[in-house]
């Protein structure tokens, strides 16, 4: 059999197709970049659920009060204790009555470093009502 047989049209060697050094390194840094940023967002997410179930299982408990929030703030400070949240506080659960209902609500942000001088800013707020 003859190398030739495999040629295209007109006898040209068939044409290769394929991904060049220089799309396969755009690539790889487009993919790099997601995920360094999801790695470092990913966890304030987590964080936000642990903080809105934490929020949401203290409203059903019944100890919402807006006129005595203390026994509602211990009961969410263990919750959050419980789901491993550091840096959201009980003391800024704000409990407010709103018609016929109870609301808590919770709004704090996380700002993620980087590099250089490079942040990504999350903005967070739970809320739940009784």
């Amino acid at each position: 059999m003859d190398i030739g047989a495999t040629a295209g049209a007109g006898g040209l060697p068939a044409r290769q197709r394929g991904l060049t050094i220089l799309g396969f390194l755009l690539v790889a840094a487009v993919v790099v970049i997601f995920a360094m940023v999801g790695f470092r967002v990913v966890p304030s997410y987590v964080e936000y659920f642990s903080v809105k179930r934490a929020l949401e299982d203290t409203m059903r408990s019944g100890s919402a009060d807006p006129n005595n929030p203390a026994p509602f703030r211990a009961e969410l400070a263990r919750r959050l204790q419980t789901s491993y949240v550091e840096d959201v506080k009980a003391a800024d659960a704000i409990l407010q009555r709103s018609g016929s209902q109870v609301v808590a609500e919770m709004a704090w942000e996380r700002r993620l470093h980087m590099f250089g001088n490079m942040y990504i800013l999350l903005e967070f707020e739970a809320t739940a009502a009784r």
